[in-house]
C-alpha cells in the first residue's frame, strides 16, 4: 500500500496490507493474547467493528449484560455460551483436563449438569465430580464427552 506522508512531502511509506490491518486493530484496542472471555468478545466486536448494542442484538441479551461480560464482572449462563461460540468462531478456552472437557462440552451444548449426565448416560452427581476433577470417567464416556464437546 502507498501512502504519502504528507501532499508536499517526495517521502512515502510503504506497508503490507497485512501490517496496515494488525496497525488499525492495535490502535482500536486489540488485545494481541486475550485471556479472559471479556476480552475474546472485545475483540472479536472490535474486528468486526461492531458495537456493544449490536453484538447483544446477535446474541439475544441486553447491553447492559453484554457490557459486564466484556469488563469480566459477569459470566454468561450455560445456555448463553452456543450463540458466543458461535459467534467467536472458537472456544475459548484450552482444555487441559477431564474438568475443562466437562465444563466444554456443557457449554458447547448449552446444557446444565442434569441435561449433560442424561445424554451421557451417567447420573448428575457422577457428572459433577468429574467437573470438578475428583473423578475420571470410563473411556466410553469420556469419547461421549469429546463428541459433544466438538460439536
Amino acid at each position: 500500500m502507498y501512502h504519502p506522508i504528507l501532499p508536499f512531502c517526495f517521502f512515502a511509506i510503504r506497508v503490507s496490507p497485512e501490517a496496515f490491518k494488525a496497525f488499525i486493530l492495535r490502535k482500536k484496542g486489540v488485545i494481541p493474547l486475550p485471556q479472559s472471555l471479556g476480552e475474546h468478545l472485545r475483540n472479536r466486536r472490535l474486528v468486526l467493528d461492531l458495537r456493544q448494542e449490536d453484538v447483544a442484538r446477535q446474541l439475544g441479551t441486553l447491553r447492559e449484560v453484554y457490557e459486564r461480560w466484556e469488563r469480566n464482572e459477569r459470566q454468561p449462563v450455560v445456555s448463553e455460551w452456543p450463540g458466543i461460540i458461535s459467534f467467536l468462531g472458537y472456544y475459548p478456552f484450552g482444555q487441559e483436563s477431564t474438568a475443562d472437557l466437562v465444563m466444554k462440552a456443557r457449554r458447547c451444548q448449552g446444557m446444565d449438569q442434569k441435561e449433560l449426565a442424561k445424554v451421557v448416560g451417567v447420573i448428575h452427581q457422577q457428572l459433577r465430580r468429574w467437573e470438578h476433577g475428583d473423578e475420571m470417567p470410563a473411556s466410553d464416556k469420556l469419547e461421549a464427552l469429546h463428541v459433544l464437546a466438538s460439536n
